[in-house]
């Protein structure tokens, strides 16, 4: 899942209503990995929003519905020209952003992944010590980056998300996507959009279920 999917996942009959900072744990691994940092685990809310991110990954890792969309999606992009790595890591995370573009059509997603944005850019300092020494300044930097200048709701727009993709992957030798490969990859995410956003809801209660067993 990306960065909504998390956020999405936590919300429904929890009680009470999870707090900013498990929010901003649940968001943490993959603000890691848009950074290219390394974390120490954390503790408190922060560490349990963390568990509750890792939990929610496996269980839609390994759910059919991914599985299927991942495959079918890899397969899509190979046959409209992109290259084999490309496909494969734009498949993967393709299906994912495209899902948060669905999830950010609900007005309460929309108001938490948003307000968990800012409490991202806001609280960057606090978060610092997470990174190590040498990659501090990365770190915050890139959290005001991201979230300050990130619209989740531009998810839902296959362009954007094939622009981002490019940019992701970038300097990465093996999936790298080409410039010259982005709009193969739109027109891709856009003829599997339809059917992402028509299973977004029942994809979010069957991650939520079983990510709340494996806590």
């Amino acid at each position: 899942m990306n960065l909504v999917g998390h956020v999405a996942v936590a919300l429904p009959g929890r009680e009470p209503a999870p707090s900013t900072e498990f929010l901003v744990g649940c968001m943490l691994p993959d603000l890691a990995a848009i950074a290219r940092v390394r974390l120490s685990r954390p503790t408190g809310p922060l560490g349990d929003g963390v568990a509750f991110h890792h939990a929610c990954d496996a269980a839609f890792h390994e759910s059919e519905w991914f599985r299927s969309r991942n495959v079918e999606l890899r397969d899509a992009l190979l046959a409209s020209g992109v290259d084999h790595g490309p496909a494969r890591a734009c498949a993967h995370a393709g299906v994912e952003m495209v899902l948060d573009g669905a999830l950010m059509a609900d007005p309460e997603v929309d108001t938490h992944a948003r307000a968990t944005l800012v409490a991202v850019d806001t609280g960057a300092d606090a978060l610092e010590p997470l990174a190590a020494p040498e990659a501090r300044a990365v770190w915050t930097e890139r959290l005001h980056l991201i979230g300050s200048s990130l619209d989740p709701g531009r998810y839902a727009d296959p362009q954007f998300v094939a622009e981002r993709l490019q940019r992701m992957t970038s300097g990465r030798r093996r999936i790298e996507l080409r410039i010259e490969q982005v709009d193969a990859v739109a027109d891709t995410l856009a003829r599997f959009q339809p059917g992402i956003d028509a299973d977004a809801d029942a994809v979010v209660a069957s991650v939520a279920q079983a990510a709340r067993l494996g806590t």
